[in-house]
């Protein structure tokens, strides 16, 4: 009896042919190349957040540290002044700058009419004014004017930049304006 028992105990765990044991290797197999993908590849991404997270964290504890998402600096430190809506085709266009950011007392002054009446902005004209530095009226540019004129009827744009002396760092502001 005790050898009959082994017989059928023996035939019952051997169900499994060869083709089964390939399948689940290949299974095998899969499951571990997904598991160094996983490694590879999502981990040091999480932790990249999770470190970054952590930096940014850290430094905005930090005193008179911040993010100003709204850029609401280059908005309120330059305008353009004496611009008007509308000129005739036989007027100069003439503009000054107003700059009220102390840290753009000198610097590089661009002042670019854009025809926008077209999808596409084409340039018409431009004046430079270079080395500005203005005094306690802020009022840009100095000892010059800039006066251009623009033959063609449609709306325009006057896109104003000013760079610091060190050409880091910069404002602009833009007007409308048609010539009819």
């Amino acid at each position: 009896m005790l050898g009959s028992d082994l017989t059928y105990s023996t035939h019952y765990y051997a169900q499994f042919s060869l083709k089964d044991i390939k399948i689940q290797n290949t299974l095998e197999k899969i499951l571990a190349a997904s598991g160094v993908k996983i490694a590879v590849f999502v981990i040091p991404i999480v932790f990249s957040f999770i470190y970054g997270g952590a930096v940014l964290s850290l430094s905005l504890q930090e005193p008179n540290r911040g993010i100003d998402f709204q850029g609401t600096t280059q908005l309120t430190s330059i305008e353009i002044t004496s611009l008007q809506d509308e000129y005739s085709s036989s007027d100069a266009i003439t503009a000054q700058v107003l700059v009220r950011d102390p840290g753009f007392s000198c610097g590089d002054l661009y002042m670019t009419i854009y025809d926008v009446s077209s999808a596409q902005r084409k340039a018409v004209a431009q004046g430079a004014f270079f080395d500005q530095c203005y005094d306690s009226s802020g009022t840009l540019p100095v000892g010059d004017q800039f006066s251009q004129k623009v033959d063609a009827v449609g709306q325009y744009l006057l896109e104003v930049q000013m760079f610091d002396q060190s050409g880091d760092k910069f404002l602009t502001t833009s007007q409308k304006f048609s010539v009819r």
